[in-house]
């Protein structure tokens, strides 16, 4: 390994931020919706999409 590299993955660091960033927001909209059944994986979808835009936004 060389001198001054982690000794983790940093995408995997980086992945797992986001994930958890992503949950957050999936969570969220299911509470605005009073947690109605068989609406998880849209939530998810509709989260990923909101994180990665807001992520996006601060790469240019």
């Amino acid at each position: 390994m060389k001198k001054n590299q982690p000794d983790y993955d940093v995408n995997l660091t980086e992945r797992s931020e986001k994930d958890k960033m992503i949950a957050e927001a999936a969570y969220f909209r299911a509470e605005k919706r009073g947690f109605a059944l068989n609406n998880d994986l849209e939530d998810w979808l509709e989260a990923e999409i909101e994180v990665e835009g807001y992520l996006n936004s601060f790469q240019d």
